[in-house]
């Protein structure tokens, strides 16, 4: 009962810092040839695909306050990346498993042959996918 308690107090407690974060969440920044660029979790995308949860990043210009777009045969695309998450095993995968640039689908990743990095060293993506808390350690 305790337990339940405090976990229902640490979810109030982190409502609004949640509810703050909108429906795209950075995880991972990058300074490229266009300059600094974000990834950021789609939250409407994500989803459980067996033991694992995908979900897609666009790629955004914070300068530009913008997603990236690409073209490819004629049609504009925005730029974005798919990637999954081992709640379970607290890892995600450092590749990304699907991209809508055409041009990237030969170095795209699946589950089985992805490099795969700690979830711990992104404490924002295991909150947002996993549900992790940000009240400490999980119970």
């Amino acid at each position: 009962m305790k337990k339940t308690i405090a976990t229902f107090l640490c979810m109030l407690g982190n409502a609004p810092a949640i509810a703050q974060e909108g429906r795209f969440v950075t995880f991972k920044t990058l300074q490229d040839k266009w300059g600094r660029t974000e990834h950021q979790v789609d939250r409407g995308t994500i989803k459980q695909e067996g033991a694992y949860k995908a979900f897609w990043t666009r790629v955004w210009m914070p300068k530009d306050k913008h997603p990236v777009a690409i073209s490819a045969g004629r049609q504009l695309f925005i730029w974005s990346q798919k990637f999954a998450v081992d709640c379970a095993g607290q890892r995600l995968t450092a590749q990304f498993i699907d991209s809508t640039d055409p041009r990237e689908q030969k170095r795209k990743a699946s589950v089985q042959t992805a490099r795969w990095t700690r979830l711990d060293k992104n404490p924002a993506l295991n909150r947002v996918v996993c549900g992790g808390k940000l009240c400490g350690p999980r119970h």
